[in-house]
């Protein structure tokens, strides 16, 4: 049992001295390091602590949120022209010509929620791109509108203006697919009137539009 005593006396001995060491470099470390450490150990102290409280209080770290990309629009002009550019080439069109009524059909179509291949396909059907056309019935413009029948309703009072005309055009055609409930119908509406009986030529005329516009829509750019 004296031996075991003796044993523990070392030992407290050794730690003494290895404390002893440790304080004595402790004291040839420079000040700055001192207080490097000392607010490094207070910060990680810190961290530590209010990760802790927000564990135990039930909060959730989020991580911040990326911003969204800003969405891009294509300038008004290189709209119109791509448009054109895609009218000339599927329907054969002079350049500057489908240009010119592609502003006009892109600004129609918007105003009136309408597909601009279908109302370009429309004024093909009708008038071929020709601003001074005119039918024996008295239908007049690239989308043959009849002033009797149309000029009050569109507000217009000269259908015989390109664009005047083609906005009165889409404005008719949305007015009727309201009343009917499909683009068919107005269509076949727009060609015959609502009420007629011609309905084999309407069927055709309809037939022809949906052609164009389906070569317009899959036409390559």
């Amino acid at each position: 049992m004296h031996e075991v005593a003796e044993q523990d006396m070392m030992r407290l001995s050794a730690i003494r001295h290895g404390c002893g060491e440790i304080w004595s470099c402790l004291l040839r470390i420079p000040l700055v390091f001192k207080v490097q450490g000392i607010a490094l150990l207070s910060a990680l102290v810190v961290a530590l602590g209010i990760a802790n409280v927000a564990v135990h209080q039930g909060y959730q770290v989020v991580a911040f949120a990326i911003p969204a990309a800003e969405e891009t629009t294509v300038p008004w002009d290189m709209e119109v022209a791509a448009f054109g550019s895609k009218v000339s080439q599927a329907f054969g069109v002079r350049r500057s010509t489908a240009t010119e009524f592609a502003g006009w059909i892109l600004e129609a179509s918007e105003r009136q929620n309408l597909e601009p291949e279908l109302l370009a396909s429309l004024v093909l059907t009708e008038s071929s791109f020709r601003k001074t056309a005119r039918s024996s019935v008295g239908a007049v413009g690239p989308a043959q509108v009849r002033p009797d029948y149309w000029s009050r309703f569109c507000g217009s009072s000269d259908l015989l203006d390109p664009a005047e005309n083609i906005y009165c055009g889409a404005q008719v055609l949305s007015h009727l697919q309201e009343r009917c409930g499909g683009v068919s119908c107005a269509l076949e509406a727009y060609n015959v009137g609502i009420h007629s009986s011609r309905d084999k030529a309407a069927r055709r005329y309809v037939a022809k539009v949906d052609r164009h516009r389906d070569q317009l829509r899959n036409f390559p750019l």
